[in-house]
């Protein structure tokens, strides 16, 4: 049997007379690697897209936020609750005031969230590394001034201003660089009648714009601006309560376990959400564009493999005579359709080696091929002003590299199976009658 099989495959895997079935084994090895290359590079992208994004949410926003329905009146003791499990991997913790407001410059006014940090405990390390102009410095500034009285007298005017920091969005829509002084509006509560409707009336803040940062997010860099937290408690009236509490990891999956921890010292009066949970339509989103592009470009991989039957039917059909003869001389149905089988699997086998060679020496280099197309051609592959990144974002992990190489060769052995099959039932008298 196995003297017979060695003359049978050697008889049928020889060279093709025929060129355009070797076009055609050619074309099937190009469509398997280009299917494979696609779906390397684009999950590459993916996941680090996915990456870039979580690090810029998490830098910005606490990894685990505890707020209360109305304030935290003593804080201190909330904090030392939470101090008092001695979490492991914990870089800080801080007290900060969330609120919204109006900005107004001379040029525009808009709304937008005011948050109020404690830069002795909170990490703002995201906002220092990415400030394009000013620095992280919440002091209040001291402005000198003489203004005149009377004609021939002048008098000296020191106006303090309290520090504020906006995203460069942000500050382009209201026309304002550093150095500036914009105007925070808040709305305030007069005192409670309960004989007339609550009335309303707002009140107005100076600030000087001391820096603006760009992080890359949107959201981020057009509706979030940045004080000092005593400066926040004063503008929002909240004496010595704050808003909540964050808290930061090293590893920010840690955050999903310690919010059920905390949460069992304190009341239901108290909120704890991750950060997963803040921006879990966001993530949802990602793992679901994720998931619909990996099945389009898994096509690619599918319709290789037809290509693969195709071919293989035609050697079939080119190879009938010989398999009659074959058959005739007695070679088995099961060694006729191990050659056909294996014939399919080298096919993609050259094609899948081929497409991840290239996939994953083109997910490493994508920035160079994105900077050699826009000097030769002018396509600029990446916007940066678009996408907010200045480079490519790539992470390529090998457990979705596996997953498409073996999801490729089996594409290819079940594309063998009917080209194999259809050889192997071949009818050697049917086969040889016309020859």
């Amino acid at each position: 049997m196995g003297f017979e099989f060695f003359i049978a495959k050697r008889h049928l895997t020889r060279r093709r007379k025929t060129g355009f079935i070797s076009l055609i084994s050619l074309i099937s090895v190009g469509g398997v690697a280009i299917g494979v290359m696609a779906l390397i590079v684009v999950l590459a992208v993916m996941s680090g897209f996915d990456r870039e994004l979580k690090n810029k949410i998490v830098g910005v926003q606490p990894h685990l936020r505890i707020d209360k329905t109305d304030g935290m009146q003593d804080s201190e003791k909330d904090l030392a609750t939470i101090r008092s499990h001695n979490i492991p991997g914990l870089v800080s913790i801080s007290r900060f005031v969330e609120g919204q407001a109006i900005l107004r410059s001379t040029k525009n006014a808009t709304g937008v969230v005011v948050k109020g940090v404690d830069p002795a405990s909170e990490d703002l390390s995201i906002f220092e590394k990415h400030m394009v102009s000013g620095t992280l410095n919440f002091q209040d500034s001291v402005q000198v001034e003489r203004k005149r009285v009377f004609w021939f007298f002048k008098k000296r005017v020191e106006t303090r201003y309290g520090s504020i920091f906006l995203g460069e969005n942000l500050a382009r829509s209201l026309g304002v660089e550093v150095g500036d002084v914009i105007n925070l509006i808040t709305p305030i509560p007069e005192k409670p009648n309960p004989l007339v409707p609550l009335p309303m009336h707002v009140r107005s803040w100076s600030y000087l714009v001391r820096g603006v940062y760009r992080v890359g997010m949107n959201d981020f860099d057009t509706s979030l601006a940045l004080v000092n937290i005593e400066q926040a408690q004063k503008v929002y009236q909240l004496g010595n309560k704050v808003t909540g509490i964050s808290l930061r990891f090293q590893n920010v999956d840690e955050a999903e376990k310690w919010k059920w921890i905390l949460a069992g010292d304190f009341s239901n009066q108290y909120f704890f959400r991750s950060w997963y949970d803040m921006n879990q339509n966001f993530f949802q989103a990602l793992k679901v564009e994720k998931s619909v592009m990996t099945i389009l470009l898994a096509l690619i991989i599918m319709v290789a493999a037809f290509n693969i039957i195709s071919t293989l039917t035609m050697v079939v059909m080119e190879k009938t005579k010989d398999i009659g003869i074959l058959r005739a001389l007695g070679a088995t149905r099961a060694g006729i359709r191990k050659i056909f089988v294996i014939e399919g699997f080298s096919i993609g086998f050259w094609g899948i080696m081929s497409g991840a060679t290239l996939g994953l020496l083109l997910a490493f280099n994508l920035n160079p091929v994105a900077d050699f197309l826009k000097e030769t051609t002018g396509l600029e592959v990446f916007p940066s002003d678009i996408y907010l990144f200045d480079r490519i974002p790539s992470e390529v992990h090998m457990a979705d590299v596996t997953t498409i190489v073996i999801f490729a060769l089996i594409a290819a052995v079940f594309a063998g199976l009917y080209p194999a099959h259809r050889a192997a039932n071949l009818n050697p008298v049917e086969a040889l009658r016309y020859e």
